[in-house]
């Protein structure tokens, strides 16, 4: 979405509400990181506070995924199975409605949730995340620096995803740098990650269109945040970090391949993704394989709408100038989150569900 004025202010960090009649608000700050450890290991690590209006209550939600898995051909079947390590730890606490706090200074936003959860917010654009499971299980002291300008849902104008579910905020793609800690071992981690900085009223899981992408790719060269409504909104932005140009506004296309079914989210995912968005000064394309996905960090169960975290093993990408040039992108990373409208209903054929070699009509139902 293109905005007169896209550069993000404090107030934008502390926004706490809607113009509109509120039915089922709820607020957002939320991060989801892809980073490189020391250990050499792939971690994407996430969190989020989500005050929900309509039920009383604050969330927060902490998740550490770990390595990389594959997907394998199920023996005397068309269908795959994604083996992937999932979360390496997880949290979900439910709060009172009112632990999350606001603290407005002239160089920052300081908001937390109780003390496990604390983002500042600092007037250059940069967060401080400091989370803390307080049982030394689990610690993240992390920097998001993003460059340019975020995918914006709306400001002083809201966006609509449908005819009543009204969206304020953004999400951003930039670096990422710190530590973290499992089990009281520290980890120096680095990468790319997106936050999220979110607004709404209302939403509805069966008119998103059966699908929904969410989520961010980053190269050493371009950042880039997408949102995909599968039969309907689709946004994007896009910064290149070397001409410092930004791009809000032209035709995005994302084409899903090499589906597997995953069984902790009880339905199928894209193992590949094909991105191709064509703005004014050319076309950027990205080709990323999924090397490990977990259910959503703010449920951790398979959902009445099942949404599932993907995180890239590996990601190419080049942006075709409008002269031909051909700009090779580097350092790739990304994590998606995708959403369906519904969960499978159980007449899949067995061997979906379970490892245990079985004879007989595969029709059965389970």
């Amino acid at each position: 979405m293109k905005i007169e004025n896209p550069k993000v202010t404090l107030a934008d960090e502390a926004r706490a509400g809607v113009e509109e009649d509120v039915r089922s608000g709820f607020l957002d700050w939320l991060f989801q990181f892809s980073v490189t450890g020391d250990d050499g290991e792939l971690y994407s690590v996430g969190g989020s506070i989500l005050s929900l209006a309509l039920e009383k209550l604050d969330v927060v939600s902490i998740n550490c995924a770990k390595g990389t898995g594959h997907v394998e051909q199920l023996p005397g079947s068309v269908y795959k199975i994604a083996r992937y390590p999932g979360m390496q730890f997880e949290r979900l606490l439910r709060k009172p409605h009112g632990a999350l706090k606001i603290e407005k200074g002239t160089e920052s936003v300081v908001v937390t949730c109780g003390d496990e959860y604390r983002v500042e917010c600092f007037a250059d654009n940069s967060w401080h995340l400091t989370i803390d499971s307080l049982d030394g299980e689990y610690r993240a002291d992390l920097y998001h620096r993003p460059h340019g300008f975020p995918l914006w849902y709306g400001r002083d104008t809201p966006s609509y995803l449908t005819q009543h579910s009204i969206t304020y905020g953004y999400n951003w793609a930039g670096d990422v740098e710190g530590t973290i800690h499992l089990k009281g071992q520290p980890i120096k981690v680095k990468g790319f990650g997106i936050r999220e900085r979110y607004v709404a009223v209302d939403s509805s899981a069966a008119e998103l269109g059966g699908w929904e992408d969410w989520g961010f790719v980053a190269f050493n060269e371009i950042h880039s945040s997408l949102y995909d409504m599968r039969l309907g909104m689709k946004d994007f932005s896009i910064y290149d970090l070397e001409t410092r140009k930004y791009y809000p506004e032209g035709e995005m296309a994302i084409t899903h391949e090499d589906w597997a079914f995953m069984r902790e989210l009880d339905g199928f995912i894209p193992t590949v993704y094909k991105i191709r968005i064509e703005v004014a000064d050319g076309v950027y394309d990205v080709r990323a394989h999924v090397g490990n996905a977990t259910v959503w960090g703010a449920t951790f169960k398979v959902p009445d709408y099942p949404v599932a975290t993907l995180t890239f093993d590996t990601v190419e990408g080049t942006f075709t100038f409008n002269d031909g040039t051909v700009k090779t992108l580097t350092g790739g990373r990304g994590v998606l989150s995708v959403r369906q409208w519904h969960a499978y209903p159980n007449i899949l054929p067995r061997e979906l569900y379970s490892d245990e070699a079985r004879s007989g009509e595969k029709f059965d139902t389970l």
